[in-house]
C-alpha cells in the first residue's frame, strides 16, 4: 500500500557522515541549534521575523514522541521534515528540507515551498548538507535510515496522518508543541473549523442528510476503499458531516483500507463517489478500463453523475495547511458539478 520507496543509503553518504561527524569532535547527534552562522541566506528558516540568538536556539525541553521523551531544541531554526509540511505550513513554519513525497504531492503553494530543498526518499547525504538542528520523520521510516538521521541531529518520529487513523487536528497541535506554536497551532484550527463549518452548511442544499458517501481509489492492481482519515475522507466525513455508507463504516473505517474486486464493487458503491487514480505502473489504463466496463456504468452514482474526480497529488497529504485548502476544491467541485 505504501506509496513512498524507501531507498538505501549509498556508500558516498556513509562517508561522508562519517568524516563530518568525525570532525564534530565527537559529537553524538546532539543539538546544532545554534550553528548557523554559516548557513546560506536562502536556507534560513523563515518561521519568524526576528531569528532567536544563538543561547536561545540552544536550549532543549523534554517532548515525547512515538518513541518516547527525547530532548528537543525549544526554537530550532533548521528543520528537515521528510512530512508534515502541511502541519509546518499551518504554524508558518518552513522548513529547510522536505521529502519528496510531501513537497510533490501537496496543494501548497510554490510561494509556501519556494527554497525547501528536497532530499528525495530519503537522501541522508542531502540532509546532512542541509546542516539541520531538528530533523522530524514519519513513522514508516526504515530502522537504519532513521538510526543514521539520528547521528546527524535531535530526529523526532512521528505518526502518519491518513495511514494510522490519526486525527490530523491533534497532529496540528502535536507540531505546535513540539516547536513551541501553541498559540499559533489553535489559532489555525479555529480558522481551519469556521472554513469547514461554512463548507458544511453550502453542500447540506446538494447532499441530503441520507444520502451516502465514500472515498476510492484505482491503482494498477487494486481497488481501495479508503477510511475516513484517506485522502478526502476526513474533510467530508469528520469536518463536513457527510454519512458514510454503512458498509464502509463498519468494515473499512477501522483499518487503513480494503482492496476489493469489481464483483463487489457494488456493495461498497455509495450514492456519490469521491474517486482517485494513482496513474504510474499502469494505473491510468486500469482506470480507463474499470470506467469503461459494465460494473462501473451501472453504478447508481454513475448514472446520476455523482462521481467526483479528485487529483490524487493534491489530496495525498491530510495535514494541517493541505487540508485547509482542500476544502475549497472540494466544495467547488460538488457543487459545480450538482448544477449541471
Amino acid at each position: 500500500m505504501r506509496y513512498m520507496k524507501h531507498s538505501f543509503l549509498s556508500l558516498t553518504a556513509i562517508l561522508l557522515l562519517s568524516i563530518v561527524l568525525s570532525a564534530c569532535g565527537g559529537q553524538n547527534g546532539g543539538n546544532k541549534a545554534g550553528n548557523t552562522d554559516n548557513a546560506p541566506a536562502n536556507q534560513t528558516n523563515q518561521n519568524s521575523g526576528n531569528q532567536a540568538s544563538n543561547t536561545d536556539a540552544a536550549k532543549t525541553k523534554t517532548f515525547k514522541d512515538l518513541n518516547g521523551d527525547i530532548e528537543v531544541p525549544t526554537n530550532p531554526q533548521r528543520i528537515v521534515s521528510i512530512t508534515h509540511l502541511g502541519d509546518l505550513a499551518a504554524l508558518g513554519v518552513k522548513p529547510v528540507g522536505a521529502g519528496s513525497v510531501a513537497l510533490e504531492n501537496s496543494v501548497l503553494l510554490e510561494k509556501e515551498l519556494e527554497g525547501v530543498v528536497n532530499v528525495g526518499d530519503i537522501s541522508v547525504e542531502k540532509v546532512l548538507e542541509l546542516n539541520p538542528d531538528l530533523i522530524i520523520i514519519p513513522s514508516y521510516t526504515p530502522a537504519d535510515i532513521a538510526e543514521q538521521l539520528k547521528k546527524i541531529t535531535t530526529t523526532v518520529t512521528l505518526a502518519t496522518t491518513g495511514w494510522e487513523g490519526i486525527d490530523p487536528i491533534d497532529e496540528v497541535r502535536t507540531m505546535g508543541d513540539l516547536l513551541g506554536r501553541e498559540k499559533e497551532a489553535e489559532e489555525f484550527i479555529a480558522r481551519y473549523q469556521k472554513k469547514a463549518e461554512e463548507a458544511k452548511q453550502k453542500l447540506q442544499e446538494v447532499i441530503g442528510p441520507d444520502e451516502t458517501i465514500g472515498t476510492y481509489s484505482i491503482w494498477a492492481k487494486n481497488f481501495w476503499v479508503w477510511p475516513a482519515t484517506r485522502d478526502a475522507g476526513f474533510n467530508l466525513y469528520k469536518m463536513f458531516g457527510l454519512k458514510p455508507l454503512p458498509k464502509i463504516e463498519s468494515e473499512v473505517f477501522p483499518g487503513t483500507g480494503s482492496d476489493i474486486s469489481l464483483e463487489v464493487l457494488g456493495d461498497y458503491a455509495a450514492d456519490h463517489m469521491f474517486v482517485t487514480v494513482y496513474e504510474p505502473d499502469g494505473g491510468a489504463e486500469r482506470a480507463k478500463e474499470v470506467m469503461n466496463g459494465a460494473v462501473w456504468k451501472n453504478l447508481p452514482a454513475v448514472k446520476n453523475n455523482h462521481v467526483y474526480m479528485l487529483d490524487m497529488k493534491q489530496f495525498w497529504m491530510v495535514d494541517g495547511l493541505n487540508l485547509e485548502k482542500q476544502i475549497d476544491i472540494l466544495t467547488d467541485l460538488i457543487i459545480s458539478q450538482n448544477q449541471k
